[in-house]
């Protein structure tokens, strides 16, 4: 009866290590952050039905030493400054207004009722200048046709070839990054073994020079009016006056 009792107890603990508490972020690489930004950390905590969160602790451990943020015990929980918020039952931690003293380890740790912990952690650093934008032209060519071999894509700026040499161009060849390649005229050209096909995209020339001459006519305009109707209403009242004579 005893070792009857022994092997389910084995069976029911290993069930609940396998199926038990835990906590991870969905994101598993480090975060990086600029000063005065929001910070948002996302942790997905797993449990079996049966087992109840009895708190979750949110930590930072930086070169200053570690402290604690938030903690959740229930809605909306506790925090330690305006700047910090948790939410979704303590899963998700904001620090807004970011600081150097904000960038360290971060620490989420979650206890269920008997008292197991099961924790995660995650690291933010400073971003030192933000990413650079990127405009980009696409060559679509999908299609329902099966074909043996992949297209060919070559790209014209101005009627002439741009390479990687020359330019960014990625996905195959798919994608022309813009930046590098300053032109108005721009040609895909698509070769594979269901033909040859051409798309163009064509920017319109911003004629500076008409625009200043346009944006000059309608300062002489507006200045010429106020100056026409000055002249008129001291003309009008020059009038009045001699007739008051």
């Amino acid at each position: 009866m005893n070792l009857k009792w022994n092997a389910c107890s084995i069976v029911a603990m290993w069930v609940h290590m396998a199926q038990g508490l835990s906590v991870h972020f969905t994101n598993p690489h480090p975060f990086h952050v600029a000063l005065g930004r929001e910070l948002v950390l996302e942790a997905f905590i797993e449990k079996i039905p049966v087992e109840k969160i009895f708190m979750v602790a949110w930590e930072c451990n930086t070169a200053a030493g570690s402290r604690r943020l938030a903690t959740w015990q229930g809605d909306p929980g506790k925090t330690q400054g305006p700047r910090i918020s948790i939410e979704k039952g303590g899963a998700t931690l904001k620090i807004s207004g970011v600081r150097d003293s904000d960038f360290g380890r971060y620490t989420i740790t979650v206890t269920d009722q008997d008292g197991t912990q099961t924790f995660s952690e995650k690291d933010v650093s400073k971003s030192e200048e933000p990413p650079k934008a990127s405009v980009k032209l696409q060559c679509d060519v999908s299609g329902e046709r099966a074909q043996w071999d992949s297209p060919v894509i070559t790209w014209l700026v101005d009627g002439v070839e741009v390479t990687n040499e020359t330019s960014n161009i990625s996905d195959a060849g798919s994608k022309l990054h813009l930046q590098e390649a300053k032109g108005h005229n721009y040609t895909c050209i698509s070769n594979s073994s269901l033909g040859i096909s051409v798309a163009h995209f064509i920017i319109p020339e911003y004629d500076k020079p008409q625009h200043r001459t346009a944006a000059i006519s309608i300062v002489l305009g507006v200045v010429l009016s106020i100056v026409l109707l000055a002249i008129g209403i001291l003309w009008y009242r020059s009038r009045r006056r001699k007739q008051l004579i």
